[in-house]
């Protein structure tokens, strides 16, 4: 049996799945589907079930490596218990970091014209007010570098204070 590894960014907008084996890509998977759509039907077509591809019968996944934000609040919530819940069930270990692992874009949208940034000490925080910024694509890297990656699998939410 083959033991693969899977990167996932599903932080809202475009989910990708990329596939590893020994930390290097060999398939991606897109879905412009919704969080709540797009992930029982990739995990579906992987994991062992009457309904999974042929051709990812002879695979273990041993871990999914994820960005648990910043990202739409609401795809983290779906992306952190769809994960953990997986994991209980196929026995998969999870590990996270932060969205800005994959991407080189410098901004990430949050909402209007807030966007999310990584300060000069790596922290993430709000940048309010930012126009036109470069937009965020989100790619797999070619070869995945484990050491990025923590045990710290709780969603990153970063929301400002509530103002009355």
């Amino acid at each position: 049996m083959k033991e693969i590894d899977i990167a996932l960014v599903s932080v809202g907008g475009t989910i990708k799945c990329g596939l590893y084996e020994n930390k290097e890509l060999f398939e991606e998977i897109v879905s412009n589907e919704l969080t709540l759509t797009a992930l029982p039907k990739i995990f579906e077509s992987l994991l062992p079930n009457p309904k999974q591809d042929s051709q990812y019968t002879d695979m273990k996944i041993n871990t999914i490596y994820y960005a648990n934000g910043p990202g739409s609040f609401s795809a983290l919530k779906l992306t952190h218990i769809f994960l953990h819940t997986l994991s209980l069930l196929y026995e998969i270990k999870l590990l996270a970091t932060s969205s800005f692992y994959f991407t080189q874009a410098k901004y990430i949208k949050a909402f209007g014209t807030t966007y999310f940034y990584e300060d000069k000490h790596n922290e993430i925080a709000l940048a309010y007010g930012i126009d036109n910024p470069q937009e965020t694509d989100f790619y797999m890297p070619k070869v995945l570098d484990p050491q990025c990656f923590h045990h710290k699998t709780e969603p990153l939410y970063i929301l400002p204070p509530v103002q009355s």
